[in-house]
């Protein structure tokens, strides 16, 4: 495991040593992608022949998105009754070299039997789901599961709606049962509701949640997932890399040079556009880093020691930030790598955390000196950094009236990563004297719940 988190380390260290310039680097990368892709095709690496012939065209759902012919998937089942081979779809192999993900349209009217011939065929035991059937008043995709006390018949295939749950805002997960010529399977169904066409998630969570608990239902059998979204690029392409290197993770296989930029042209050669814009290759690589810090803060007490009131590592869903240290980095949310989890020592108690409280000044008329200050300056609350004295930067150096370096005064407005907020807005809000200050949030998202005010 340590060489693995050693390659987890170094893609973090790397990620932070590029600063402010992360936004040029990934638009530069994402621009040599879409580069390569277009030379294979010109070239002749790639080609996209079966789905241009005459009697597919009509089951392509985008005339631009056709498959790879070198990784399309060829369907045999039912050929024998007049139907073709073609369905817009594509394998994608895993880490261990197997055919762990079939990348796929979202049906069409016609092609939903085609759909279903695919599912059959390879034994798919759950379907990943990027998309809602109507977006924006355009139809993304066919509803081809049957919905609750209506069982739906396509061909000669019967699907009917068992259990559907709401795993949490995003996520729904259905369960089906699929009968062919007698035999009764049942295939689970994950759908995220709320992922924008060509566009990114708010936070990486519920994403996270969504590959763990296909995993989860998928147990260790050997079929494949299936994975769309409207066009089967995408929002398709982001789920599969996420649960790649979450494998990758898993079976502690992170090579020494991994390269997120390097995935993802793995990824393309096999799906086109797999990926789809700029702004989803930034929510990967926070993705993955929120993955690979939960990774290190799992196996390491120095990371299980991070501070919680940090920046976020994330700005929004089109930029990505880096810290000035690693330790500045966002803490993922519990729960989301439950199986990546690796056990070690107990975190010391508080030994490296910090807080900045804000104490209000003594009453107008009390107090030595009390009389001879201003009404502005009555009101102004002081600040105080608290820190343990290990990790104080001069910890004796603490001046007559025990102020601790570093003091910041109500007046100073600090910028940067370590800027701090009020959150009580200068107003005392319990009878206790001050407010517990956090990090200056960074995005349009409310402090998270844990986040509370002392």
């Amino acid at each position: 495991m340590s060489h693995s988190l050693d390659a987890v380390r170094s893609f973090l260290e790397q990620l932070e040593a590029r600063g402010g310039r992360e936004g040029a680097v990934l638009a530069g990368e994402f621009s040599d992608i879409r580069a390569h892709s277009a030379a294979w095709k010109t070239d002749g690496v790639l080609s996209t022949e079966a789905g241009s012939r005459q009697e597919n065209v009509r089951k392509n759902r985008y005339k631009d998105v056709l498959p790879y012919d070198q990784t399309r998937v060829i369907l045999s089942l039912l050929q024998e009754e007049g139907h073709g081979d073609y369905i817009n779809g594509n394998f994608i192999r895993g880490t261990d070299g197997s055919q762990a993900y079939i990348a796929t349209q979202g049906p069409l009217p016609h092609t939903v039997l085609d759909f279903w011939r695919l599912i059959w065929e390879f034994g798919v035991k759950v379907i990943l789901m990027a998309c809602r059937e109507t977006e924006n008043g355009r139809k993304k995709c066919e509803r081809y599961w049957a919905q609750e006390q209506e069982p739906l018949q396509i061909g000669p295939f019967c699907v009917t709606l068992i259990r559907e749950t709401w795993l949490n805002a995003d996520l729904t997960l259905r369960t089906l049962q699929v009968t062919f010529q007698k035999e009764a399977r049942s295939v689970y169904q994950l759908q995220y509701m709320s992922w924008p066409d060509r566009g990114v998630p708010s936070n990486p969570d519920h994403v996270l949640v969504m590959v763990e608990e296909a995993r989860r239902l998928q147990g260790s059998g050997p079929s494949p997932f299936c994975v769309h979204c409207s066009a089967g690029c995408g929002r398709t392409g982001v789920l599969c890399i996420v649960d790649y290197v979450r494998q990758l993770l898993l079976t502690q296989m992170i090579p020494p040079d991994f390269s997120l930029f390097n995935v993802v042209l793995n990824i393309r050669r096999q799906r086109p556009s797999a990926v789809q814009t700029e702004e989803q290759y930034r929510f990967l690589y926070h993705t993955v880093a929120q993955m690979f810090l939960a990774a290190l803060q799992n196996a390491s007490p120095h990371y299980q020691n991070l501070k919680e009131n940090c920046a976020p590592l994330y700005d929004d869903a089109l930029s990505l930030r880096t810290s000035q240290t690693l330790s500045a980095m966002a803490r993922p949310s519990g729960g989301v790598l439950r199986s990546i989890s690796v056990p070690g020592p107990p975190a010391l108690a508080m030994a490296d955390t910090y807080a900045v409280v804000q104490k209000r000044a003594a009453p107008a008329g009390t107090g030595a000196g009390a009389g001879s200050r201003a009404r502005g300056e009555e009101e102004a609350p002081l600040y105080s950094q608290v820190m343990s004295r290990a990790r104080r930067p001069q910890a004796h150096a603490e001046d007559a009236r025990g102020a601790l370096p570093g003091r910041v005064t109500a007046d100073q407005n600090p910028d940067g990563p370590g800027a701090y907020e009020d959150v009580g807005n200068g107003a005392q809000t319990t009878g206790l004297g001050f407010n517990l200050r956090i990090g200056r949030p960074k995005g349009p998202r409310d402090p998270p719940a844990e986040w509370t005010r002392v």
